[in-house]
C-alpha cells in the first residue's frame, strides 16, 4: 500500500507509517512511503535509527523523503503496518505553521485517495447498511449426502465449494431425516434452522391433505400446547445430536392451504400461536423463532401485520421472513431494523429460461444472481436461500438430472463465499453500464472489501470503480461464467481509489481485497 503525507511543524517521538501487506514481522521491509514532504519545522529525535520495517506488514521501500525546511536530526521513522485510511502518527512539542505548540502527522493511503471520474461506479465503502446474516439452501426429504465424501466441501468451504453458511431443514411430525447432513454442516460452522411441514396427527383437525395439494378445509392446529412441547422436545433431541438450532419457523407456507403437507394459519392465528405457545415454549433454549414463512410477497404483508400487532409474537419473533414464488419483496420493512430483527428470504426455485432448457448454465443463473442483488439492495435482506439442494431440473442447486452442481450453486457462490456473515452491505452510486448490476460488501472487523458484479449482457462490458474511502491496494477477482466456476483471475491494482475490469459476458464477478 502506497502512503503519502506531509509533515507540518516538528515532531518528537516515533513516527510509524502503515503499510499493506499479510505478514506479522517486528522487522520486515513493510509497506510502501510514496512522497513525504516536510514543509516546515524540525524534526527531532535524541537517538534511534532510520529503519524500514513494520509490524504486521512486509515488503515496500522508502523511495522518496523531501525536506523543504527543517532538519531531521535522527529518531526512528517506520514504515509497515496494516494502517487503513488516515492516521495521526503523533504530535511533538516544536513549531508549527500556525506559531502552536504542536505539529502532526497525517497519512492517507494514496489507493484511497483520489477522485471519482465520470462513468464510475462509487462504492461508498463507509456507508454501511444491513448486516448479512448468510446465503443457505434447505435438505428437505434429502435424508443424507448423495457423496459424503465430497459434498460438504462443495457446499460449505470458502476455499473449494460455495461456502454456503446457512441450512434449512425439514420437521415432519416433530423429527427429521436430515441429522447426517445438519451434523455435517456444523462441523463447518454453519448455522442449521428448521421448518415445520407435517404436524404431528395428534395435534390437528385433520390429516394431511393428499399428495402435494391443497385441500378444504386444510388442516387446522387444535392443540397448540403439545405441538410446541413437541418442537421443544426436536430442538433438544437435535442439540444432543451436535445440532444446535438457530431457529424454528412457525410454519412452513401457512398461508398455501395444506399444500405440500403444512399445516394451515390465518395471519390472526399464527400470531397467536407464535404469541401464546411456540414463543413462550422456546424461550430459554436459545433458538430464535422465524415467521411467517409465506408462500410469497404477495402474502407476506397481512401476516407480518397480524405479527406486529400481537404483542407477543412481535416480543418472541427474532426473523421476519418469506419465500419468494411470484413475487418478492419490493421495499424495505424499517420495523423489523428498528425492532432489531432480521429480515429473510428462505425459499425459492428462480426457473430456467428458454435458451437454457436445463437450468444449469449461466442464462439462468443470471435470473437467481439478478433476484439475490435485488433482495439485498433494494428490500435490504439479511439472508437469501435457494429451495432444495438435490432435485432435477431448476429445483435444484445440484441437478439430479444431469447430476452437475449448476451454475445457480457457483453463483450462490459468488456470494456466501466472500460475503460471509456479519458483513455489512455498503452503498453504491452512479449507474453501471447497462445490464450490468454491482453491490458491495464490507467486513467491519478487518476493512475486507466485497464487490459483486453481474454482467447479463452476451458480450464482455468493461466497468469502473471508485472506492469512496478504505480502498484496498488491489482487488482479486473470482469468476463465475460458463468456462469458470468462482476461478481466480490475475490480481488488479487500484489506483487513487479506482480501478477497472472487464466482465465476461453472461457472467459473475466478485472482486475481493483488505486493506
Amino acid at each position: 500500500m502506497t502512503k503519502r503525507g506531509f509533515i507540518v511543524g516538528a515532531f518528537v517521538g516515533t513516527f510509524i507509517v502503515g503499510g499493506c501487506g499479510n505478514s506479522t514481522s517486528s522487522s520486515g521491509s513493510g509497506g510502501t512511503l510514496g512522497t513525504m514532504t516536510i514543509t516546515g519545522g524540525t524534526v527531532l529525535e535524541t537517538g534511534g535509527t532510520l529503519t524500514t520495517g513494520g509490524s504486521t506488514s512486509t515488503g515496500g521501500s522508502l523511495p522518496n523523503l523531501t525536506n523543504t525546511g527543517g532538519v531531521i536530526t535522527g529518531g526512528t521513522t517506520m514504515t509497515g503496518g496494516s494502517t487503513v485510511g488516515l492516521l495521526d502518527a503523533g504530535t511533538g512539542a516544536g513549531g508549527s505553521d500556525s506559531g502552536g505548540t504542536g505539529g502532526s502527522v497525517s497519512i492517507a493511503p494514496a489507493c484511497s485517495t483520489g477522485t471519482a471520474r465520470p462513468g464510475d461506479v462509487t462504492v461508498n465503502v463507509a456507508d454501511l447498511q444491513q448486516k448479512i446474516s448468510g446465503f443457505g439452501v434447505s435438505t428437505a426429504w434429502a435424508g443424507d449426502f448423495r457423496d459424503p465424501v465430497n459434498d460438504p466441501d462443495m457446499l460449505w468451504s470458502t476455499t473449494t465449494g460455495a461456502g454456503l453458511t446457512l441450512h434449512r431443514i425439514r420437521i415432519g411430525g416433530g423429527m427429521t431425516s436430515e441429522t447426517k447432513i445438519a451434523q455435517k454442516a456444523v462441523e463447518y460452522g454453519v448455522r442449521v434452522w428448521a421448518a415445520p411441514w407435517e404436524v404431528n396427527g395428534a395435534d390437528t383437525d385433520r390429516s394431511n391433505c393428499p399428495g402435494n395439494n391443497s385441500c378444504d378445509p386444510p388442516p387446522k392446529l387444535i392443540d397448540p400446547q403439545d405441538w410446541a412441547n413437541r418442537l421443544v422436545d426436536f430442538v433438544n433431541t437435535m442439540k444432543a445430536a451436535g445440532v444446535p438450532i438457530y431457529a424454528i419457523s412457525a410454519e412452513n407456507e401457512p398461508d398455501s392451504n395444506g399444500m405440500n403437507g403444512t399445516t394451515s394459519y390465518s395471519p390472526i392465528e399464527l400470531a397467536d400461536w407464535i404469541g401464546n405457545y411456540l414463543g413462550p415454549a422456546l424461550e430459554g433454549t436459545g433458538t430464535k423463532v422465524m415467521g411467517p414463512e409465506t408462500m410469497n410477497w404477495w402474502g407476506f404483508p397481512d401476516y407480518f401485520s397480524a405479527i406486529q400487532n400481537n404483542a407477543n409474537a412481535w416480543k418472541y419473533t427474532s426473523i421476519l421472513a418469506s419465500h419468494e414464488y411470484g413475487l418478492g419483496p419490493s421495499k424495505t420493512e424499517p420495523a423489523i431494523t428498528a425492532a432489531g430483527k432480521e429480515y429473510w428470504e428462505t425459499e425459492v426455485d428462480t426457473g430456467t429460461t428458454s435458451d437454457d432448457p436445463t437450468g444449469d448454465h449461466m442464462p439462468s443463473a443470471l435470473h437467481l444472481a439478478e433476484s439475490i442483488h435485488n433482495d439485498l439492495t433494494v428490500a435490504n435482506l439479511n439472508a437469501w436461500h435457494y429451495w432444495w439442494l438435490y432435485a432435477g431440473g431448476s429445483s435444484g442447486l445440484y441437478d439430479t438430472n444431469t447430476n452437475v452442481w449448476s451454475k445457480r450453486f457457483w453463483i450462490m457462490g459468488n456470494f456466501s463465499r466472500f460475503v460471509r456473515p456479519g458483513y455489512m452491505r455498503v452503498t453504491t452510486a452512479n449507474d453501471p453500464p447497462s445490464g450490468v448490476l454491482v453491490s458491495a460488501y464490507r467486513n467491519p472487523e478487518d476493512g475486507t472489501l466485497a464487490i459483486v458484479a453481474i454482467n447479463k449482457n452476451d458480450s464482455s462490458t468493461t466497468v469502473s470503480l471508485f472506492l469512496s474511502d478504505g480502498a484496498p491496494c488491489s482487488m482479486t477477482p473470482w469468476v463465475t461464467s460458463e468456462a469458470d466456476s468462482i476461478a481466480s483471475k490475475t490480481d488488479i491494482t487500484v489506483t487513487d481509489g479506482r480501478f477497472s475490469a472487464t466482465l465476461d459476458g453472461k457472467s459473475v464477478t466478485t472482486f475481493v481485497g483488505k486493506p
